[in-house]
């Protein structure tokens, strides 16, 4: 069974695939509905050494291309000897649509700015996350069959189709009594009632409909982010946001990525 799109949920279809016709090195679907994109970055490897060096010299780097061998081992050693502060001054903006259940784990790296799509304003993306063969299996071993993700899929369609229904009716009664003088008319911004109407159904939405968020980030809590979220024992499917997100990170700043995981792979090591 697939699912019906909503207006809202069509646009934002639209928009990711034009997002990836036009940033194609910067963006990755992931899953049935899934998407990444790294729009913009503040900062670089230059800026780390500068501000690291901001004491003992007037001499500032102006970019990556400037970097000398030196250049090269101070940033790997102020890695490495937790140095945090002058990493927290290169940003990341992400933006990402993903299920609500990932959702739910990646909120927990609180170092970081949020901003999600709100239920109580719009409609609910009318997609969930269906997992597939590979997000099914254990060692091998498949512990949902294909019966079970086609009864799954229809489960999520159904409720997806009985909020529009339920929507549409409430929409319908709202107005009524608008012409009937129940209620008062709209007099511009938010109606409260079809507001409460949205906050009220949206009960119903599973934690595998997706969202949709803005993510800003400084270097060092997204160095934490990648170690803990790209671990082969992290959940499939945050880990697959993570690796998007760390590749996405890494064709913007390599050096920076290529010292992280080196000061990763030596620590796991000890």
């Amino acid at each position: 069974m697939s699912f019906t799109l909503n207006k809202p949920t069509q646009e934002l279809a639209d928009e990711v695939a034009l997002r990836c016709e036009l940033n194609p090195a910067g963006t990755r679907r992931i899953g049935n509905f899934g998407f990444i994109e790294l729009e913009d970055a503040w900062g670089d490897e230059a800026t780390i050494v500068n501000t690291a060096r901001i004491s003992s010299t007037n001499k500032r780097l102006r970019s990556l291309a400037d970097f000398t061998d030196k250049d090269r081992a101070l940033l790997y050693l102020l890695l490495k000897d937790n140095h945090g502060t002058p990493f927290e001054t290169v940003y990341f903006r992400y933006r990402f649509i993903a299920p609500i259940f990932v959702l739910r784990q990646w909120v927990k790296h609180r170092v970081s700015s949020w901003n999600e799509f709100s239920m109580r304003y719009r409609k609910p993306i009318s997609m969930a996350y269906v997992p597939d063969v590979e997000a099914r299996r254990v060692d091998g071993f498949e512990v949902l069959d294909e019966a079970a993700v086609a009864e799954y899929e229809a489960l999520m369609a159904q409720l997806f189709d009985w909020y529009e229904r339920q929507y549409e009716q409430a929409c319908q009664r709202i107005d009524a009594a608008r012409a009937a003088g129940e209620i008062p008319q709209k007099e511009g911004g938010r109606d409260p009632f079809r507001g409460r109407a949205r906050e009220l159904l949206r009960n119903v939405t599973p934690v595998a409909a997706y969202s949709d968020v803005y993510w800003t980030i400084n270097f060092r809590s997204l160095m934490n982010f990648f170690n803990l979220r790209r671990k082969p024992d992290a959940q499939y499917e945050i880990r697959q946001y993570a690796d998007a997100a760390f590749e996405l990170f890494a064709a913007r700043m390599p050096l920076l990525a290529e010292t992280m995981m080196q000061v990763l792979h030596e620590k796991d090591g000890q």
